[in-house]
């Protein structure tokens, strides 16, 4: 895994871009950019009790900080691309992603989706 590079959102989200590509078949690859959006746990809101109690829980569920990996992938790319397709999925995804990703309630969103991926639920979100 090479790291590629790390894009900071105003609301506190980090994104880390790390390259996972390997050469399959001949001149061909398989592009793959993996995307982690890191979030730190300590960093969301805690003005009301609820906000105290969701945070608390978050924290005793991940630990200090949550990273969700997504996985951006081409195949059949040629070794003269590569560099063009793997900079373009980072490209692709800031584009598509960001002004999701960028909003104020995202990262409580993210972690509110993830207790409730591991099916921990005494809290309103």
């Amino acid at each position: 895994m090479t790291k590629i590079r790390d894009e900071f959102l105003a609301n506190g989200l980090q994104i880390k871009f790390a390259e996972l590509s390997n050469r399959y078949y001949g001149d061909y690859h398989r592009v793959c950019v993996e995307a982690t959006i890191v979030c730190r746990l300590r960093d969301l809101p805690a003005a009301t009790p609820e906000q105290v109690g969701f945070r608390r829980l978050a924290i005793e569920t991940f630990g200090e900080e949550l990273s969700i990996a997504r996985r951006l992938e081409r195949m059949a790319v040629p070794s003269a691309d590569v560099a063009a397709v793997r900079d373009s999925l980072v490209h692709d995804y800031l584009r598509h992603a960001a002004v999701y990703l960028a909003r104020p309630d995202t990262p409580r969103s993210l972690v509110a989706a993830e207790l409730k991926n591991r099916q921990v639920h005494p809290f309103h979100a």
